[in-house]
């Protein structure tokens, strides 16, 4: 067989819009697509989502806020690079990308064990090989299939070995530095916090400069851009807003390189306002805030809001920086299912539900008129189109609903909040998340 990756370039996914749900940067992929085609890295994609989800069913501790997505983002480069390599016959397959290695500091401040880091490789592994040779059976002849078989066993089997050791050694260095910090130690604490252990307040005042007793607005201050992921940067951007919004006392505490985590609280009592719209961080930073809660069960309730506007904000396809969740607490609760969001909002969207630039329009018309209480003229005004135009609009969506906008009126404003938050992770047929 002369090309034995030839096979490889045949590859599509199962879903539809799958590129748009990469995790990595667009630049990257796009000069995958231009080498392999469009149809095997957007396989590799939807492989990579496979390999996540497999490894946190046999490992949860990987399945918590910020590890999870690290976890995403180093299958997604492998399998990427596994596809290039068979694709292209690399005799030589590269060293493991940037973002597969990226976890290993997160798991640190997480305390989750190497060994766990390490086995989240080997199932990864074996999932990927499972999927190719299942791929193998399906676009090649039987007598094809065992040079296609040595084949993918070589490259994955040398990827798999240099990912463990660099995996490693990134975790032992990153582990070193980590167990000479105080932010060990504090993290402890407020991990115990969370946890809803049982934690004196004045103990906790003591190590961490920070009233547990107050009432207290938290952030999840983080970048997705592995270039600009600079703890300081990200720490300096949660107090500045923080100290905006009133507060006198604040603790933020990094967790890994891409994340820090922040709490705000004034000595008066009063509420830390969140973070607005106008004071607008760092390019490639994004922020998200809890509602201000009080006391120990408060520090918690607040931050753990804060991760739900963060589980949002990754999935978001809109292009602002914050995400508060007094304005998601309803989208944040409606989209811990994507399968189940995704089956509401077609079912009430019908027709509307397209993903085309016509049907876009539609459903951004018809969420504003429903917004304004359905007032043509406000609507108008806000989309700065006539008032014949909106007027027009509201029919063809009713049309294309298959339902008049009353019915199931609470319904229908919700499942166009969720497609305009969500975009082709709800209004496809796949719901798998980017």
């Amino acid at each position: 067989m002369d090309n034995t990756g030839g096979w490889i370039r045949e590859l599509a996914p199962r879903g539809r819009n799958v590129l748009s749900r990469s995790v990595l940067p667009s630049a990257q992929v796009n000069r995958l697509v231009d080498r392999v085609g469009a149809g095997p890295v957007a396989w590799a994609i939807e492989l990579a989502q496979g390999m996540t989800d497999h490894v946190t069913t046999q490992i949860p501790q990987l399945g918590v806020d910020g590890l999870v997505r690290e976890l995403r983002k180093g299958c997604e480069a492998v399998a990427l690079s596994i596809v290039a390599a068979l694709a292209e016959n690399a005799e030589v397959v590269p060293e493991p990308p940037a973002e597969a290695l990226t976890g290993a500091v997160e798991a640190v401040g997480r305390a989750v064990g190497i060994e766990h880091l390490l086995q989240s490789v080997q199932l990864a592994h074996a999932y990927a090989v499972r999927e190719l040779l299942a791929e193998a059976e399906r676009h090649l002849p039987a007598s094809d299939r065992f040079a296609a078989v040595a084949h993918v066993s070589e490259v994955l089997f040398t990827i798999v070995n240099q990912l463990s050791a660099e995996m490693t050694r990134e975790f032992s260095r990153a582990h070193a530095a980590w167990v000479t910090s105080s932010a060990a130690v504090r993290m402890e604490l407020v991990q115990d916090v969370l946890d809803g252990k049982p934690v004196a307040a004045d103990h906790a005042h003591r190590v961490l400069g920070y009233d547990l007793t107050r009432r207290h607005t938290a952030l999840v201050v983080w970048t997705d851009d592995l270039e600009q992921a600079d703890p300081g940067r990200l720490a300096g951007c949660a107090e500045q807003l923080l100290r905006a919004g009133g507060a006198t006392g604040t603790l933020i505490l990094p967790v890994g390189r891409q994340r820090v985590w922040a709490w705000g609280s004034s000595v008066h009592g009063a509420s830390v306002a969140p973070p607005t719209s106008t004071a607008t961080p760092r390019s490639g930073m994004r922020v998200a805030a809890g509602l201000p809660e009080s006391g120990v069960e408060g520090f918690a309730s607040s931050h753990h809001q804060a991760l739900d506007a963060v589980r949002v904000g990754t999935l978001s396809r809109t292009d602002r920086w914050l995400f508060d969740y007094a304005e998601l607490d309803v989208i944040a609760m409606l989209s811990t299912h994507l399968d189940e969001a995704r089956r509401f909002v077609r079912r009430e969207l019908g027709g509307l539900a397209g993903s085309g630039e016509p049907a876009t329009t539609l459903r951004t018309t018809l969420k504003c008129y429903l917004d304004t209480e359905r007032s043509l003229n406000t609507t108008a005004e806000l989309l700065h189109v006539a008032r014949n135009t909106v007027a027009y609009r509201i029919q063809r969506a009713e049309q294309l609903r298959g339902r008049e906008i009353k019915v199931r009126r609470m319904h229908l404003q919700v499942a166009l909040a969720l497609a305009e938050e969500f975009g082709d992770l709800v209004l496809s047929e796949q719901a798998t998340p980017r």
